[in-house]
């Protein structure tokens, strides 16, 4: 007996053809022992008998699906009032297991497929302003320190306050810092339990567990002064900047106003001095052989051995050997007059006033805040080559893309964990667009096509040409027994259903039991949707009914039997229809539908249509019929994008204007 669950084959050997052809298939053996045949729509269970006087052995052979899609596939009650709900139902179904929903009350993520935008696309060195909101509104924090938070968003550290930045701007308070004169640098350990903030003001580092925002000094007196030692038995003068290795056991600080790098052990407390003097100047060297002059910013390799210096006095990037504590410089130069303004390599690299500083997930590249430049410079570690990614070099808070952007003093930086965003903090001036910036330094992946799909020529005439003179195709009809009601499709013709689908070749031509059966059930698919594979074998004719909504839920239908007997032009005639099937009325059933599937080009083109018919789409009832929050996230993210884009084009336009 025939259905998607349960096929029955026997074979002579373990090994042999008809087990191969399987596996060509895409099945794999998962089991030796009887197998549940409850139904499901992406599972296939054979039992393969050995033959002959030996041991039968039962094998488990098994197709993987996505997981979505199997949930998707659970049969659910299909309201009337949606012309393709059976997919609204499988798109609710993953919204229910995806995370959301009453049961554990986590927020239900942006669905799968909406990571590429299609408004608003935005490109390597791409400047956009950052607005904060908080819970009664737009927030204007004015200066604060920044890091990532190693999750996708964001901390923030104000002059009293340690905060938590979405990715969106949707700003949350961590804990109550003790109040300081400027803006606190931060790092964040590489579990993201704990905070470590640099107090600049009261000289001294501390530590704030994030899950309840509880403050502890770590290291510091509180005094200004230079001495090595443990807790406040140790001295700084000024902490500017803060990093923590990768196995989150030592925090390193650039001590400003005391010339040095110290190292702080996270344990203990411990804080000694690995290189510095402890008076300016630009001198390489080893530990205290080796100057800085005013160190601003910090950052370490992503292996831990190196550090790498915003030497804001010198005009200098810098390397420390953690180990050894030796410093070189790997690009720029000291000007006495003022800073330069030079790409290049090495020394004939002009920086003026490097303040922040950062390193790419792969260790390759560094970021730089160029304060008196007002630009953001990248520095390839292996080289020292510099180059301007974003600014034009004039005071400002235009966004816009490289040189077309404009920075206010270019203050703390900050990249994101995957290495595709730059946040970076400008001066605050009251009325300017200044403040928090990000730096786009990944473009994202564009949504897939939803150019026409091109179906190609038919092939019914060569494969009927295969059933004249071919012994091995089997002879008979047979009656299939569809749905859980085995309502009857009779007389249909063997040879010409393994002429057209290899599946069922295989099936009726390689010693399956079904290979002599009078009648095979198929309990995965209702009577319409089978009949309709069946008469695109025998005759070639394509037919999805006249009713707009059916068409549309029989081409999902239709393109899954596609795919599941190995028809691959029936697939795309599906597909094809499809996309021409997206209208008012059908527009959000099908994202759903598309989202569940992983169909990400008929996702992309419900998308755009979602977008530019909004009003149809509402008319029609389409807001109504969307059930999945992940989706309902993504369309209002898709809307957001849409909404910025006109902005800037309408900023665009007074701009030209005057």
């Amino acid at each position: 007996m025939l259905s998607q669950s349960v096929l029955s084959l026997q074979v002579d050997e373990l090994n042999g053809p008809a087990l191969q052809l399987y596996r060509g298939l895409g099945y794999e053996v998962v089991g030796r022992e009887r197998a549940s045949t409850t139904p499901s729509r992406y599972r296939l269970v054979s039992k393969l008998l050995l033959g002959g006087v030996r041991e039968r052995t039962l094998l488990v052979l098994q197709k993987p699906r996505p997981p979505a899609a199997a949930e998707a596939a659970e049969p659910e009650a299909r309201p009337e009032s949606s012309p393709i709900s059976p997919m609204a139902a499988a798109a609710r179904k993953r919204a229910r297991t995806g995370g959301g929903g009453e049961e554990d009350e986590e927020p239900v993520p942006v669905a799968g497929g909406f990571e590429a935008p299609i408004f608003g696309a935005r490109v390597y060195g791409q400047v956009t302003t950052l607005t904060l909101e908080g819970e009664d509104g737009p927030l204007s924090l004015g200066p604060v320190g920044v890091a990532s938070d190693h999750a996708g968003a964001w901390y923030v550290a104000t002059k009293d306050s340690l905060l938590h930045v979405s990715a969106a701007g949707r700003v949350r308070r961590v804990a109550a810092l003790p109040a300081s004169n400027v803006f606190n640098s931060i790092a964040v350990s590489p579990d993201r339990s704990a905070a470590f903030v640099a107090d600049y003001s009261n000289h001294k580092i501390r530590r704030v567990e994030v899950a309840t925002g509880e403050v502890t000094t770590l290291a510091g007196s509180g005094g200004e002064g230079e001495a090595d030692g443990v807790g406040d038995a140790a001295e700084f003068c000024g902490p500017t900047a803060i990093t923590i290795n990768p196995g989150g056991g030592a925090l390193f600080v650039a001590d400003q106003d005391n010339h040095k790098i110290r190292r702080v052990e996270v344990t203990t407390g411990e804080v000694t001095s690995i290189a510095g003097s402890g008076e300016p100047g630009d001198a390489d060297g080893v530990g205290d052989a080796a100057e800085f002059c005013g160190p601003r910013g910090l950052a370490i390799s992503p292996d831990g051995g190196a550090l790498f210096v915003a030497d804001q006095g010198n005009d200098k990037i810098r390397r420390v050997e953690v180990t050894t504590g030796e410093v070189t410089t790997v690009a720029g130069s000291v000007n006495e007059d003022e800073g330069g303004n030079a790409d290049g390599v090495g020394d004939a690299a002009q920086i003026d006033g490097p303040s922040g500083i950062a390193i790419s997930p792969d260790g390759g590249a560094l970021f730089v805040a160029d304060l008196g430049n007002n630009k953001i410079r990248r520095v390839e570690v292996a080289t020292g080559a510099v180059t301007t990614i974003a600014g034009s070099g004039n005071e400002g808070s235009t966004d816009g893309v490289g040189d077309a952007a404009e920075f206010n003093e270019p203050l703390e930086i900050a990249i994101s964990a995957g290495g595709s965003t730059l946040l970076v903090r400008t001066k605050f001036t009251v009325g300017s667009r200044g403040g928090l910036r990000q730096v786009c330094l990944v473009a994202p992946t564009p949504p897939p096509s939803f150019a026409p799909i091109v179906v190609p020529p038919s092939t019914f005439s060569a494969d009927m040409a295969k059933t004249w003179g071919d012994a091995s195709l089997p002879q008979g009809m047979v009656t299939f027994l569809v749905g859980d009601d085995e309502e009857r499709i009779e007389h249909v013709s063997k040879c010409n259903l393994c002429a057209r689908s290899v599946v069922f070749r295989t099936m009726f031509g390689i010693g399956m039991k079904e290979r002599d059966a009078a009648e095979v059930t198929v309990s995965h698919t209702d009577l319409a949707s089978f009949t309709a594979l069946v008469r695109y074998l025998l005759t070639d004719n394509f037919d999805l009914g006249e009713e707009e909504g059916g068409r549309a839920q029989r081409a999902l239908d239709l393109r899954e039997l596609a795919q599941m007997y190995q028809v691959p032009r029936l697939e795309l005639l599906c597909a094809q229809a499809l996309q021409e099937s997206v209208a008012p009325a059908t527009a959000v059933p099908l994202l759903e539908a598309a989202h569940t599937t992983g169909d990400g080009r008929l996702l992309a083109q419900c998308r755009r249509y979602v977008a530019d018919h909004a009003a149809e789409v509402r008319a029609s009832g389409g807001v109504e019929q969307l059930r999945d929050l992940g989706v309902a996230k993504g369309l209002l993210g898709d809307a957001l994008d849409q909404v910025a884009e006109l902005k800037g084009a309408m900023r665009a336009l007074r701009v030209a204007e005057s």
